[in-house]
């Protein structure tokens, strides 16, 4: 049985080792909220990430809900500066922002399946130009029982500001990701976190300008 999506505006969630107790939720079918932009076209972010209906099959538990969503906290938006010591907004090349998200849930051969959306865009500062950026979005899925990351990916989104432009938006929607079936409430058992891996871009082909520093989660792998 499939469970719909939540999209809502960026709620601040701390990653593992300062992990709030937070409740399951649901849906019914089709249904959304709308986050802080009011912009009624998120609806598409739900339409991108939802599953495909299953054929009937049995499944261990019923019926199906998804894990709560949120950002790590500090991590909703990514600041890249130009070359040298200088952090003022003058020498701000680019920066990073999450504005909504969603999740879809299946169970599929005794695997908890979840795809995640991530809506964000790029904004300019006085030192940057038009061109594509990869944005490094990490969406890691958090065992609560021990705070560990059961899945930790981190996915290089391109995200372009046409010429002429000053921002543009980037969209990603995750392949399913797998966890066991631990219990009759498996969305009670994990928790989906996301945010902008800064030091991830730092490793890609030396030489990147410096970052504003955020920190992902110190269970989080660098895959």
């Amino acid at each position: 049985m499939q469970r719909p999506v939540q999209i809502s505006s960026a709620m601040a969630v701390l990653f593992a080792g300062a992990l709030a107790a937070l409740g399951g939720c649901s849906r019914s079918p089709g249904s959304f909220d709308v986050g802080d932009s009011g912009d009624t076209k998120l609806s598409n972010l739900w339409s991108l990430v939802q599953f495909k209906p299953l054929p009937q099959q049995p499944e261990p538990f019923a019926p199906i809900k998804c894990p709560e969503i949120g950002i790590q906290d500090g991590t909703a938006d990514d600041r890249v500066y130009g070359p040298g010591d200088d952090r003022s907004n003058a020498n701000v090349r680019y920066q990073f922002s999450i504005t909504n998200f969603a999740r879809d849930c299946q169970i599929l051969n005794n695997q908890y399946q979840m795809k995640v959306g991530v809506e964000g865009r790029v904004l300019l500062g006085p030192a940057g130009t038009p061109g594509t950026y990869p944005a490094p979005v990490r969406v890691v899925v958090v065992n609560r029982a021990d705070g560990s990351a059961t899945v930790s990916k981190l996915y290089q989104v391109p995200a372009g500001v046409p010429a002429g432009q000053t921002e543009g938006p980037f969209t990603l929607v995750t392949e399913p990701l797998s966890v066991p079936v631990t219990s009759k409430y498996s969305d009670q058992d994990y928790m989906i976190k996301i945010g902008f891996d800064s030091e991830a871009n730092g490793k890609v082909g030396g030489g990147r300008p410096a970052r504003h520093r955020h920190h992902p989660a110190a269970a989080a792998g660098t895959d």
